[in-house]
């Protein structure tokens, strides 16, 4: 069997959307003629802790675990967290609520580790990736990130080594959000597309995760470029009986998400609908948005902190329908939600606001597994809620019928997509 050293920042039991879609990936390489072998860290600063996701590291999977160094212990003391949360990767800036040293703390992380706080991790994944190669003689390296710093630690063993190197994006680099918000100076800027345009170039292959990023890559680079769709794994999808309408969102709902568009389509409906519906929140809800839900009351909202991916998925399972919500930023055309394909697995109607012509409208109408909306349609999504709601009190449940239509975004399509680049990288020049 073939072999595949992947390295990965978030392993189990890291828990996340990152996670998600390595482990995934993970899980199918060995139907398709190929071993995996992880290289990650032993403790890593993640969004999210979830143990129950070690049950579903195949048997076969060989994981190589190394000590990592970053300045989250003091840039949590600077700030007055606790020890023991997590950080996220898109700490953002916010300077009419924050205290100056929050403000010095994050200038410090924005222009001293470059491109991410995580680049500690380098040296130690050279090190250990050159011992695992000697030992494991792999086919192929692939890295996927963000942290975006990894990548210059794959570089190295991919020009050291002569092994071929796929390098996965499931976001962007320079562009992404949480850089936009970042207080990085010019230098710190160019820096950072200096390591992303040497990544792009000397890869042999990069994937990632929608037509939309793939366009944004070939902008920037010869290196051929694939899209391999986080996937959506087989789940039971059969509805748990509410006593209400429950819209529901699943993962974190940041300042940059606006959730005025949603109350906004609620609040247009009449009563009699109005009353019906529930809206629920799994995992963090940015404080602003919880103040706005305050300011009307006749909106019932229940709100879940994290939890491990099984029960995420049991609160899922009472869902009605699932929202999504717009991003603000300069690539949310091309973004697709990990989370998408958790919903398109649920088979519930999916309400999401987004861009016109965005990839995840063209999935949902592809799919037809549900409705995006621009900004200003919030009379057509209540319609559509309306639609639906009527739907569940005279059948009981929404679950959509459309399965073939998504059976090419199951993650076994997409593995297959990219052991076919794994095997052209293989092949004779």
């Amino acid at each position: 069997m073939k072999k595949a050293l992947i390295i990965t920042y978030y392993w189990p039991p890291a828990g996340g959307p990152g996670v998600q879609r390595i482990l995934n990936i993970v899980k199918h390489l060995p139907e398709n003629g190929w071993q995996p072998i992880i290289l990650t860290v032993k403790q890593p600063s993640a969004p999210a802790h979830d143990e129950s996701l070690i049950s579903q590291i195949p048997k076969n999977c060989i994981v190589y675990r190394t000590s990592t160094r970053e300045p989250f212990a003091i840039y949590k003391k600077m700030t007055g967290r606790k020890s023991s949360e997590a950080i996220p990767k898109n700490i953002t800036i916010d300077s009419t609520s924050i205290s100056f040293t929050e403000r010095l703390s994050r200038w410090i992380r924005a222009n001293c580790f470059i491109p991410d706080a995580r680049i500690g991790w380098k040296k130690h994944l050279i090190r250990k990736g050159l011992k695992i190669i000697k030992i494991e003689k792999p086919d192929i390296i692939f890295s996927t990130s963000p942290p975006h710093s990894l990548q210059l630690g794959a570089m190295a063993l991919a020009q050291k080594s002569g092994i071929p190197w796929i390098t996965d994006f499931r976001d962007p680099w320079t562009e992404a959000y949480w850089e936009m918000q970042m207080p990085k100076t010019i230098r710190s800027k160019n820096k950072n597309k200096q390591y992303e345009h040497k990544v792009l170039h000397v890869a042999d292959h990069i994937t990632t995760v929608g037509s939309g990023m793939k366009t944004l890559f070939c902008n920037k680079t010869p290196t051929p470029v694939s899209v391999v769709y986080n996937g959506f794994r087989d789940i039971v999808y059969d509805t748990l009986p509410t006593e209400a309408y429950e819209i529901v969102h699943l993962g974190n709902l940041s300042a940059m998400q606006p959730l005025d568009e949603l109350i906004q389509a609620i609040e247009i409906l009449p009563s009699d609908v109005k009353n019906k519906i529930r809206l629920v929140f799994v995992g963090s809800v940015d404080p602003h948005h919880k103040n706005t839900l305050k300011l009307h009351p006749q909106i019932p909202v229940n709100y879940h902190d994290f939890m491990p991916y099984d029960k995420m998925l049991a609160i899922a399972r009472r869902a009605a329908m699932f929202y999504i919500p717009r991003l603000q930023s300069n690539y949310s055309k091309g973004l697709i939600t990990a989370k998408l394909f958790d919903y398109l697995a649920l088979r519930r109607p999916i309400l999401a606001f987004t861009e016109s012509g965005s990839d995840m409208a063209d999935i949902l109408e592809q799919t037809q597994s549900g409705k995006a909306f621009t900004s200003n349609q919030q009379r057509e999504a209540a319609d559509y809620i309306s639609y639906y709601v009527h739907k569940w009190e005279t059948e009981g449940q929404t679950t959509l019928k459309n399965q073939s239509r998504t059976s090419s975004y199951s993650t076994q399509a997409n593995v297959m997509l990219l052991v076919k680049q794994f095997d052209s990288l293989l092949l004779p020049k």
